[in-house]
């Protein structure tokens, strides 16, 4: 029997054992009052373990191998960071004015900088508190004199509160089997790394600080969540057994992805990937992608300054050429939650419910007709649609067609090549959107369901509050419905329907949506030959029947054993690693 057996949230598919190792361990600092004749000397000390840090992590990018290039823009942020006035002017100002020591100043300016981000309502930026954090915590290392170096050996699973790329290469990266953390989510830069990297994580992990010591021999379990720290001679075997098991499904799953996913009775579902860089769409033909049913445009507005229509168009250009298929391209998704320096003169105090999405881009014209000119260029090399994120109005969809049209007269007057007829699509994410899909699919020429945010609005809460989290569940009749009649809208005008949520990862979803009559669904690309395989053992016929069921009924445990006992007949053991493909594909 294991010392502890601890939980966590899987990040990161997979089943690793190893020897721990603790990053970034320092205590928090005690405050350690000053005279004001040692203020100087703090700030100074501070300012120093500042370029030292700055140093590290610019020796840290040097290292980041051609596969994993874009972690260098990650850390690039870090380097940025150390030199961020919020920083170090605020911690010099808590020294000077508390007269208190460099470690306890920063520790507090950094918490606070933590809790500003992590109360964002976007999950992206939420997550984007772990730059600070581990920035924070490498600072506090270089002011304490602590060291992080590693033991050369194989099998390390790492663990420490947040881990981020720089800390990934310092090391040896082919020595890491695993990663623990006490943070994080589902699009921190851990989860994003490990996935990248394809080893099992785990964040969120229950006690690990104290559980777990350095030197311990683990087992991680990204399937079901489990941390075993000290485990027995039999939990050894049957986790080995377990992840040899694993490992050969995922073989299996890659060597079959380039086949079209059809149902057993021939029924063929398009399955698409989810991304948000450039780089990845060239990458998808090796996971059997479709083609790509959600491109993300935020990141290249979320730098100090913003994007070029010049350079919005390379970008875009990249992603239409190099996309196996079509390319839908939704169109900033940004609030006032998402305002880069750039964009600071606008707040606002509840984003979610404010100027966000085409909301926020039909009041900044500027930025948005710059966007769609880019998008237009791009139209002109490949195939491409136009996805508008938030839509609550068909006003706002007509609106956005009088732009298109004024922007194609733009560029013909020009002389710019570009796409005249670009396809343009809404995202269903809002209860006002769900009412009005009949009417909205006269004005556009297909529909995605953003999941995420469908269940957030429709059941009224925020995600990041433990206390009405039960109230998110996919399977709550409200939701049910609300795919039902954006399907059926869709059909009855002809449109494609498709769903880019973390629902078109997960198999209970997949059943039900299949079985109400999707046509694609859109998926990170991690999981994308799993969500293929899956498809490929349904039966689109007795899908069909169990989403009637379902629909009919207000039993939410009842409809969730229903659907469970097809997953258990259909798959038997690789249910337990399909389950895991819930963690991708956020929308």
């Amino acid at each position: 029997m294991a010392r502890a057996h601890l939980y966590g949230t899987p990040v990161s598919p997979g089943i690793a054992l190893g020897t721990i190792h603790f990053l970034h361990t320092e205590p928090v600092p005690d405050k350690r009052r000053i005279v004001p004749s040692e203020v100087e000397a703090e700030q100074q000390a501070l300012r120093q373990a500042l370029e030292a840090v700055r140093e590290d992590l610019r020796q840290a990018m040097n290292k980041v191998p051609e596969d994993l290039q874009e972690y260098r823009e990650i850390i690039s942020a870090q380097v940025e960071m150390t030199q961020d006035p919020k920083l170090v002017d605020s911690t010099c100002q808590l020294i000077a004015r508390e007269q208190v020591g460099a470690a306890w100043a920063l520790n507090c300016v950094v918490t606070q900088l933590c809790e500003v981000f992590r109360n964002m309502d976007d999950p992206y930026l939420r997550d984007r508190a772990q730059d600070i954090r581990v920035v924070g915590m490498r600072i506090l290392n270089r002011l304490s004199g602590a060291t992080d170096a590693v033991q050369a050996g194989d099998n390390l699973i790492l663990a420490s509160e947040d881990i981020s790329p720089a800390d990934i290469m310092d090391l040896d990266v082919h020595s890491i089997r695993g990663i623990v953390t006490r943070e994080g989510g589902l699009t921190s830069h851990t989860a994003i790394l490990a996935r990248g990297m394809h080893i099992p994580a785990l964040v969120c992990v229950t006690n690990l600080l104290v559980a777990a010591r350095d030197g311990d021999k683990v087992i991680i379990d990204g399937l079901g969540g489990n941390v075993l720290i000290s485990p027995s001679e039999e939990d050894t075997l049957h986790y080995s057994r377990r992840a040899t098991a694993y490992s050969a499904w995922q073989v299996a799953a890659r060597n079959t992805a380039h086949w079209p996913a059809d149902t057993t009775d021939a029924l063929r579902v398009g399955v698409l990937a989810n991304i948000e860089r450039p780089h990845e769409a060239r990458e998808l033909s090796q996971v059997g992608a479709d083609g790509i049913g959600l491109y993300r445009t935020e990141f290249a507005f979320l730098r100090e300054t913003l994007p070029t229509e010049e350079e919005l168009y390379a970008e875009y250009a990249t992603v239409v050429q190099d996309a196996p298929g079509r390319a839908i391209i939704r169109t900033l998704d940004c609030g006032a939650d998402k305002l880069t320096r750039a964009q600071q003169a606008f707040k606002e105090p509840n984003p979610a419910l404010g100027l966000r999405g085409i909301r926020f881009t039909l009041h900044h014209q500027d930025l948005f007709r710059a966007q769609l000119r880019a998008l237009l260029r791009a139209g002109r090399l490949g195939k491409l649609s136009i996805l508008l994120p938030m839509i609550s109005t068909v006003e706002e969809v007509r609106s956005v067609r009088r732009l298109i049209q004024e922007v194609d007269q733009e560029l013909t007057m020009r002389n710019v090549p570009h796409a005249s007829r670009v396809p343009l699509g809404v995202m269903i994410e809002t209860p006002a959107a769900v009412l009005i899909t009949d009417v909205l699919a006269r004005e556009c020429d297909f529909f995605s369901i953003g999941s995420n945010d469908l269940i957030h609005y429709l059941m009224a809460i925020d995600r990041n509050n433990r206390h009405v989290a039960y109230l998110g569940d996919a399977m709550h009749p409200a939701v049910i419905r609300s795919l039902k009649r954006i399907i059926d809208s869709g059909h009855r005008e002809g449109l494609s329907v498709s769903a880019c949520g973390e629902l078109s990862s997960d198999p209970f979803g997949v059943v039900l949506m299949l079985g109400m009559g999707i046509d694609s669904l859109s998926v990170s690309p991690s999981f994308l030959p799993g969500i293929k395989h899956l498809i490929r053992k349904l039966d689109a016929q007795a899908c069909t029947e169990l989403a009637t069921q379902v629909l009919l009924s207000m039993d939410i445990p009842a409809c969730k054993h229903m659907v469970n006992e097809m997953l258990q007949k259909v798959l038997g053991h690789e249910l337990s690693f399909m389950t895991s493909a819930v963690m991708g594909g956020h929308a």
